[in-house]
């Protein structure tokens, strides 16, 4: 009789303290659920106020966004997907990036082939 009721104390001591690990593991999931979802709506939050503080340039509309991202379809020869849209303004040094740019495009240029017969 003895060795049973040493036995049934090991297995309420062993289901007691499975029981307390499982509700301690399933505490620190639920402190983490709350955390991430906290830290997310900072997040969202933020990003919110940044985009209502952007300002929209009034050229840039859909019929742009279209003809850009089919001219880079048409230019790669591979589904594009625009996510940013900036316009430069001409600057003071502006002419001499333009004119350096030509430059190196027209020492790209290739020869054509002389045809002989």
């Amino acid at each position: 009789m003895e060795q049973f009721v040493e036995t049934l104390l090991l297995l309420v001591v062993g289901m007691a303290v499975t029981l307390t690990a499982l509700s301690f593991l399933a505490g620190m999931i639920w402190a983490m659920k709350w955390a991430d979802e906290k830290l997310n709506a900072r997040k969202i939050r933020t990003y919110a106020q940044k985009v209502e503080t952007h300002q929209v340039d009034d050229e840039v509309n859909d019929e742009v966004v279209a003809v850009i991202a089919a001219a880079a379809t048409a230019a790669i020869r591979k589904r594009v997907t625009i996510k940013r849209i900036t316009f430069l303004s001409p600057g003071p040094g502006q002419a001499w990036a333009v004119t350096g740019r030509l430059n190196i495009m027209a020492s790209h240029a290739i020869a054509k082939r002389k045809i002989t017969s």
